[in-house]
């Protein structure tokens, strides 16, 4: 009764709590997936459906809790429940494997007409979707590349490693890698490239995980670097004190944004020579990833939560509400603009894997999404894609990132690791 009590008041309070500043959503969420736990070993199964649809709430689309929901209706005898979650999982656009519930056939039989549609929305969900060709694939079968960014007036491609420290350049034409810049420039572990073509330059961050191999009396750190285009050399070092983990970034008209993922902020550089500084600060934050410039706004893929908009007048954050399709945008990782306004994100912490895009309203705000592509052959077994870019009419997609086979501790992976894929596609 008292756990009940508890989270009654967990519930009551998020649902308060949860569109103001200073309120940690992921860190509530994770309260709420234990109070979950707790319930359903207790067999408090109603506890636990009330805890779990609050983290929900506050995680709309996340594939754990959703399954939660689909597992707990059935510990519960709900089939009405267990059907409505199914239907919940396929909404979202995620894929679920229907063979493996238990009871499937006293769900089919006592509701077959919602049951088939179910089963026709997973099985669509899972078939791969879109066209896309192969670019290039470059012979860095050892490096953990994360970044990809493509310099359209010379048509060069720029790749950024984490385990190597380096940026390559891959010439128009050539499948070729050739060093642009390493540890010696000051590189650490490379996360985000993009191209300001106004001041002709290559920013990138850098910074520290646990496969950086960092040199005796190094210590770890992040910095926004920018680099001459035509020559390569180091231009400007920007810190900024109390910064966690720089990660995404863009430029528009000269300017540069940043995604903190470990710090909880973005940051604004006006230009080269200028300061970074805070453009937005909020605890709300969980995983900042991806950032563009559209419509007016700073649009942030933040890993656990969905798509933040940010006012670049005053720094304010909102949390944008999920589209009228349903489609999750947890998992969320690279972000891009295409040439009608709009955003294309890079999702690879949900299955299926691939690139949505997601349209604004007349107002800017966010209207929908659907996957453009998915469940592509050059992901990998292994691999995932990871950084997007598009510029003239066409999307460029890291297709393979291997972060699996980079263990944390540095031991040899369980498979060989392949070479990158750079995938493109006309983007309409």
């Amino acid at each position: 009764m008292i756990r009940a009590l508890l989270s009654t008041a967990l519930l009551a309070a998020t649902t308060a709590a949860s569109a103001q500043e200073g309120f940690d959503p992921l860190d509530t969420s994770r309260l709420l997936r234990a109070e979950t736990r707790a319930a359903a070993a207790n067999a408090d199964i109603e506890a636990a459906r009330r805890t779990n649809a609050a983290a929900l709430a506050l995680q709309p689309g996340q594939p754990g809790l959703l399954s939660n929901a689909v597992i707990l209706a059935g510990m519960a005898g709900d089939a009405e429940g267990r059907i409505a979650a199914l239907e919940a999982i396929a909404r979202a656009g995620l894929v679920f494997d229907l063979d493996a519930l238990d009871a499937l056939d006293a769900l089919r039989a006592a509701a077959p007409d919602r049951m088939e549609a179910v089963a026709a929305r997973l099985s669509a969900n899972g078939a791969p979707k879109g066209g896309a060709e192969r670019l290039a694939t470059i012979a860095l079968p050892d490096a953990l590349i994360e970044a990809l960014e493509i310099d359209i007036e010379t048509e060069r491609l720029f790749l950024g490693g984490v385990a190597e420290r380096a940026i390559w350049v891959v010439e128009h034409g050539s499948q070729e890698p050739r060093l642009f810049a390493d540890a010696g420039d000051g590189l650490r572990s490379v996360f985000g490239l993009a191209v300001d073509s106004r001041n002709r330059l290559l920013y990138a961050t850098t910074g520290t995980v646990p496969q950086t191999p960092l040199g005796e009396g190094e210590a770890p750190d992040t910095a926004l670097l920018a680099f001459d285009l035509v020559t390569g050399d180091l231009m400007v070092r920007h810190e900024i004190e109390g910064a966690g983990q720089l990660s995404g970034l863009t430029v528009r008209d000269g300017i540069v944004y940043v995604g903190d993922s470990g710090a909880d902020r973005v940051y604004r550089l006006t230009g080269p020579l200028a300061d970074l500084e805070i453009l937005a600060e909020d605890t709300r934050f969980a995983s900042l990833q991806g950032v563009v410039a559209a419509a007016g706004s700073v649009w942030v893929a933040d890993y656990a939560l969905g798509l933040w908009r940010i006012d670049p007048g005053t720094g304010e954050a909102r949390l944008a509400r999920t589209p009228a399709s349903g489609e999750s945008l947890v998992g969320l990782d690279a972000l891009a603009v295409g040439p009608d306004g709009a955003i294309y994100a890079v999702r690879n912490g949900a299955a299926p894997m691939g690139v949505l895009r997601i349209t604004l309203d007349g107002e800017g705000r966010l209207a929908d999404a659907e996957p453009v592509l998915t469940s592509h052959a050059a992901f990998g077994a292994h691999g995932e894609p990871t950084s997007l870019q598009i510029a003239d009419g066409r999307a460029f997609l890291l297709a393979n990132a291997q972060w699996a086979l980079f263990p944390e501790d540095g031991s040899a992976p369980e498979a060989a690791r392949e070479p990158a894929v750079v995938l493109t596609w006309p983007v309409e």
